[in-house]
């Protein structure tokens, strides 16, 4: 036991200090404030030994034993969500209560309430192990960790219940039991390792947030024009390698200029961010979109040739024109002009594809917008 409440205080001490650099993110702030309110619940277990007060080393102890893994979740909440909402808050109360409720009378029964809070700190893990599921973070590797060592962490509460129902209503201490030690000694390597993965859970997450921040164009979400490039001759490179054709698309907005004009800026940026999303649903999960700069996208299309990318940009110019298009109640006109270049075997550069489709772009929009043009098909 003894040695449990130490590597909490360490632990607890370690993620105060990633806290003080990091004060921003109050989730360490949680988990470590949980550390020290378990190393307070296990002191007032142990003294159990020494006085025979029900209400501090049982009722007490069992109350601050639960509040230490609820606090590491709401410091999870905290890190998924960013603030914890009044719902939420509502939502603790309500289960604290009904924690309560039932301990106010089983801590005077020998072995009842540890029985209690066993088996409800089993149930705060699985909640955190739904809770990581759901959010669907990125790396994986912190989070498929983590929801390890809690769902081992539930087992042994699990386990710890099974060895201790016997017991209850005995004038038996049920930590006595050599299997209940060896119970304890699992909870010290979980602590461990639960305090070591929090931190690199959220440092993992905030590095990819900046990668994402720096390939992703922020209005539209859609690939920069520096991380298109890159991406489109990497992939130019795979398709040559692989003999297949590739297809450019240009893509830009007709009358663009007039939308803002006549509804300011803010629409035109809504515009933007709806014709994107319809370009993520329209094209395939293997064509690169980006973003180039104002209204202008471009699409690389691998393994395609220009007679399927002809039809699927025609498609998009139909599905863009037809929409009924209201942005913020406002109807709102909206149409794409699409130049078109491709390569068989994949053997011109990004560059000049990306020229083609763009003098393709031009033309059709001197042929009076709203339509796929494709410049030469070289190989």
């Amino acid at each position: 036991m003894l040695l449990t409440l130490v590597v909490n205080l360490m632990i607890g001490c370690y993620l105060a200090m990633v806290y003080m650099l990091r004060r921003h993110d109050k989730s360490f702030l949680l988990w470590s404030i949980a550390c020290f309110v378990f190393v307070a619940g296990g002191c007032a277990a142990g003294a159990r030994a020494y006085i025979d007060q029900p209400l501090l080393t049982y009722f007490l102890a069992d109350l601050l034993l639960l509040i230490s893994p609820a606090l590491v979740v709401t410091g999870l909440v905290l890190f998924l969500r960013g603030q914890l909402s009044a719902r939420s808050r509502q939502q603790v109360v309500l289960l604290l209560t009904l924690y309560v409720l039932p301990l106010s009378i089983l801590h005077q029964v020998n072995n009842a309430s540890t029985a209690l809070t066993s088996f409800s700190i089993a149930v705060i893990f699985v909640y955190a192990i739904v809770l990581l599921k759901r959010a669907r973070l990125k790396p994986v590797f912190p989070v498929y960790t983590l929801q390890a060592f809690f769902a081992v962490h539930a087992a042994l509460m699990l386990l710890q219940v099974v060895l201790v129902l016997p017991l209850i209503g005995e004038d038996y201490r049920a930590f006595s039991l050599p299997s209940l030690q060896w119970v304890l000694l699992g909870h010290v390597l979980l602590t461990i390792g639960t305090g070591f993965m929090l931190p690199l859970l959220s440092f993992s997450h905030t590095e990819n947030q900046l990668m994402r921040l720096a390939e992703l164009d922020d209005l539209t979400q859609l690939l920069n024009r520096r991380e298109f490039l890159k991406r489109a001759n990497l992939t130019l490179l795979h398709s040559r390698h692989q003999q297949h054709s590739v297809v450019v698309l240009m893509i830009d907005l007709d009358h663009f200029k007039q939308i803002n004009d006549k509804w300011g800026h803010a629409i035109g940026d809504l515009a933007l961010k709806k014709v994107a999303d319809l370009l993520k649903v329209g094209l395939r999960t293997s064509d690169l979109i980006g973003r180039l700069g104002g209204e202008e996208f471009a699409v690389l299309m691998p393994n395609t040739s220009a007679e399927q990318a002809a039809l699927i940009g025609q498609r998009l110019c139909e599905r863009i024109a037809h929409h009924a298009w209201e942005i913020e109640a406002r109807p709102v006109k909206l149409t794409v002009s699409v130049g078109g270049s491709s390569s068989v075997g994949a053997l011109r550069d990004l560059k000049e594809l990306l020229a083609d489709a763009d003098n393709a772009l031009y033309q059709a929009k001197a042929d009076g917008r709203n339509r796929i043009v494709f410049g030469p098909q070289l190989s």
